[in-house]
């Protein structure tokens, strides 16, 4: 009977947290808890928060105190307070104060008490190659040797019965049949058909242009929109782009802080990361286990809240690169041209894994040099003082007037007219 009044009261002290609206409590604790607080066991910036209603039961006035204002709660000096501070508030710091009611906090407490973990799924995430696209595309060039192969079998095949035909009516008609090699044979065939041959030679020469032209074009390039098999590679840590750039809508410039001001865009370091994971453990597409990656790189005690110092650099895998001889400055076209990460990266904000997209060739840069607008990217609104000056340099001359006039034809002045086809560009 003791025990079942026992049970009884639980049951009506917890039931005066769970009077509030689950869904509102949840908005809440996301946009003020969230931060330091799980609704599990576990710790992030401060304590879990699971079984709250539970270690507090007798002390809810108290707990709503506590969390308006802790200092008001200190100040009662009730010893399960004083204990929490002595515990937590050397490792943790002591609790801001929030600006709630009592009714937001009866919401919070119930999303706290019925929440269950979400489960996470397990995205396959596609690697170098495009997969089934490389897998066939392997197939179909294997199919096309095969069919090549038996084709020339079948020509063997066939002058050889020709060849023993033509032998057989020699003796029939008591001829002495003329022993001539392959060789011979295929020498004479093709000048009794020169015509012929000399089309099928030329036709092969240009294949053969055509061919190493494309493979010197693509010395250096991995991926690009002509080709089917993007480069892709499969990252040490599975870093999703969607998550952090699309959903989360962190800037590039957050993360690749060098893109206005120097050659490279700088990839980030687990410094980085750890502005935001420090506190966020536990991710909505992978889980605990790639966070974990980043902690173990950095050096990151996650019981103790510290820094080991034990570090392991990250060796990420480099996607949009040039060949050796190329010079690609991107504070100039970042920066000075105004142009956005989408114009060369693609969507990014919308990949699970970056990818190339544009095929970053010679051809690819100075068409885009030939398009793009000098006068669209001083409307885009960047600091364009490189192009002021070229234009108060034009005008200051009769000749530079004239030229700008003739630039100015088409309404528009172009990189390209402004020296984006020179070669000492990107050559030099």
């Amino acid at each position: 009977m003791k025990r079942l009044l026992s049970s009884l009261a639980l049951t009506l002290l917890t039931s005066f947290f769970l009077a509030g609206d689950y869904a509102n409590g949840e908005l809440i604790f996301n946009a003020k808890c969230a931060s330091c607080h799980y609704p599990t066991e576990e710790i992030n910036a401060a304590p879990g928060l699971a079984g709250v209603t539970e270690r507090w039961a007798g002390k809810e006035e108290l707990l709503y105190l506590w969390i308006k204002n802790p200092n008001a709660a200190i100040a009662t000096g009730d010893p399960y307070v004083t204990g929490l501070v002595n515990e937590y508030k050397a490792r943790f710091g002591l609790m801001a104060a929030q600006n709630v009611n009592d009714t937001e906090i009866e919401d919070i407490l119930t999303y706290i008490n019925e929440y269950v973990p979400p489960v996470v799924s397990e995205e396959v995430v596609a690697v170098q190659g495009g997969g089934e696209e490389s897998e066939d595309q392997g197939m179909s060039w294997m199919w096309w040797l095969v069919f090549g192969l038996i084709f020339i079998a079948v020509i063997f095949s066939l002058s050889g019965v020709k060849r023993q035909l033509e032998v057989a009516e020699a003796i029939k008609e008591g001829r002495s049949p003329e022993e001539i090699g392959y060789g011979e044979a295929m020498k004479a065939w093709m000048w009794d058909n020169r015509t012929l041959v000399s089309i099928i030679g030329i036709f092969v020469m240009v294949l053969l242009i055509v061919a190493a032209w494309d493979w010197a074009a693509r010395i250096g390039v991995y991926g690009g929109e002509d080709v089917v098999e993007n480069y892709k590679p499969d990252q040490p840590i599975k870093f999703s782009h969607a998550l952090h750039a699309g959903e989360n809508q962190i800037e590039c410039q957050y993360c690749h802080s060098t893109a206005q001001k120097s050659k490279t865009p700088l990839i980030p370091s687990a410094n980085v990361c750890m502005n935001c994971h420090k506190y966020i453990k536990e991710g909505p597409k992978y889980g605990k286990d790639e966070i974990a990656k980043i902690y173990q790189a950095i050096g990151w005690d996650v019981e103790n809240f510290v820094y080991t110092g034990d570090t392991e650099p990250i060796e990420w895998i480099k996607v949009h690169d040039l060949p050796d001889h190329v010079y690609f400055n991107h504070a100039q076209h970042v920066k000075v041209a105004g142009l956005e990460c989408e114009t060369c990266h693609g969507q990014v904000d919308e990949m699970e894994v970056v990818e190339q997209v544009s095929s970053l060739t010679m051809g690819w840069c100075i068409n885009c040099h030939n398009e793009t607008s000098v006068t669209q990217m001083t409307a885009s609104g960047s600091e364009n003082g490189y192009y002021d000056e070229i234009h108060a340099r034009m005008v200051s001359t009769d000749q530079g007037v004239e030229l700008l006039r003739e630039y100015l034809e088409d309404g528009a002045i172009t990189a390209k007219e402004l020296g984006g086809w020179e070669c000492s560009k990107c050559h030099y």
